[in-house]
Parts: structure tokens; C-alpha cells; sequence
């Protein structure tokens, strides 16, 4: 997987989109002259489209001839540049992530457009999904629902757990106790897909599954077994693979 992820981040693109926070870097890869359309790819907190599991996910829908376009979103600890991870909130990320996809559909304006998110990333895309039928579909990876399932998977991890994104991230342990992302997906109606780590911690499969179930239209749900928070490799390439056949991508 590493391999995959030198590939995407050595062929994509660099481009600015402007957000009223500030430019946000954006990468984008497309191996075709005629794409069947853009996806905007959503990372979670501290991550980086450049990370395995992020990959993973560009990897396959590149291999279906989509352009892949993925925005180095504010304060993530693995983008030394993009500000302090301290200051990471649901909402910023949710802010920002709207910021790129305006700026993609505005710069690709093609047919298809869609949406795909990993962890708070799929909080993100969800909330971009809601109300918007023009989308193709959504792809969520070990997707948060809330900040309450978030905090409740902390605490079953033990008082440490909780201890160490108070310390982290202050301002995003505070919206934990109101932030949620299933009345946005009770209002999305193009079909959306799970994708989650049989064995993730951070969010428990019957948290991922809320998520599925919270959606207006919902047609896949698929668990890694042995993944964890980030899934990667060949059975989650796989699972990838049935969860786009499933919402037609």
C-alpha cells in the first residue's frame, strides 16, 4: 500500500482552492483523458490525502476512471503547514471541506460529482450531501456519526483515550458533546455507501452502522476483517471495490 501511496501523491496535481479561512492545498490525479466524473475526497482529523488508507481509497476510484481531487483540509498534524492541530474543530472541518468542493465543482463542472470521506471527513460529507441531488453518490470510510458516538468509543477505550484529545484537539472535545451528523443524513437521497474496519475502536461497528442507518439512501455496508480505523490493503481495496459497484460509480 505504500507503493499506491507514493503513485497518488507523485502523479496528482497542486492546486489553491480559496475558503474564507484561508487557501487550502488541494491535490488531483486522474489516469484518463475522459473521466466519468470528480470526486472530492475528504480526510479526518490529523490526517493527509498522502496517508495509506486515504490512498486506498483514491486508488479505487481512479482504477474506475474518476478525477480524485483531495484538499489538505486545516490543523492536521500530518500537514506541518496547515496550522495548529490544536485548533481542529467538526465544524472548521466541515467549513473547509465545503470551501474545496465549491472550488471543484466550480473547476470541473462535469455531469458526476461525488463524495467520499474517511473518519470526520465522512461527518464532512455528510453534512455536504444533505439536500444536494445533484450528487452522484457518497462513500464513507470508518465514518463518525457524532461526537457523542466519538466520545462514547473513548470512554469504552478508558479514561486515557478521552485524556488524550482533550489534550489534543480542546476545541474539538468541546463540540463532541453537540455535534451530529445524522440529520444531514436523513436529508441525503443519492446513494451512499460504508466502508469501516471490523475491528476499529474509534468507531465501533455499531456506531458505523448508525451511520449507514441514518442515511436517506443508504445501499452498502461493508466491514474489513482484522482493519482497524484505517483501513488499507488488498481486502480493503476489495471492499472498496463492491461498495462502488453498489452505488453504480
Amino acid at each position: 500500500m505504500a507503493q499506491a501511496a507514493r503513485i497518488w501523491t507523485r502523479d496528482a496535481q497542486q492546486f489553491i482552492a480559496p475558503s474564507s479561512e484561508g487557501p487550502i492545498p488541494v491535490i488531483m490525479a486522474c489516469d484518463v483523458a475522459d473521466p466519468t466524473g470528480t470526486v472530492l475526497l475528504v480526510h479526518g482529523r490529523n490526517g493527509a490525502p498522502h496517508q495509506p488508507h486515504i490512498a486506498e481509497i483514491a486508488a479505487s476510484y481512479l482504477a474506475r476512471g474518476w478525477r480524485v481531487v483531495a484538499p489538505e483540509l486545516p490543523h492536521s498534524a500530518a500537514l506541518p503547514d496547515s496550522g495548529p492541530p490544536d485548533r481542529v474543530t467538526f465544524t472548521g472541518h466541515c467549513h473547509a471541506a465545503a470551501a474545496a468542493f465549491a472550488w471543484a465543482t466550480e473547476h470541473w463542472p462535469e455531469p458526476k460529482h461525488a463524495l467520499a470521506g474517511h473518519s470526520i471527513g465522512a461527518f464532512a460529507v455528510a453534512h455536504l450531501g444533505a439536500d444536494n441531488d445533484r450528487l452522484h453518490h457518497i462513500l464513507a470510510v470508518s465514518p463518525a456519526l457524532s461526537g457523542r458516538a466519538l466520545l462514547t468509543a473513548r470512554e469504552a477505550m478508558g479514561p486515557d483515550a478521552v485524556a488524550e484529545v482533550e489534550r489534543e484537539a480542546p476545541l474539538f472535545r468541546a463540540e463532541m458533546e453537540t455535534e451530529d451528523a445524522a440529520p444531514a443524513l436523513a436529508r441525503t437521497r443519492v446513494p451512499l455507501a460504508v466502508v469501516t474496519g471490523a475491528e476499529d475502536g474509534l468507531v465501533p461497528l455499531k456506531h458505523a452502522r448508525a451511520y449507514f442507518a441514518a442515511a436517506g439512501n443508504a445501499r452498502f455496508f461493508g466491514a474489513v476483517p482484522g482493519e482497524h480505523h484505517c483501513p488499507a490493503g488488498p481486502a480493503c481495496g476489495a471492499m472498496l471495490s463492491a461498495a462502488l459497484d453498489a452505488v453504480e460509480a
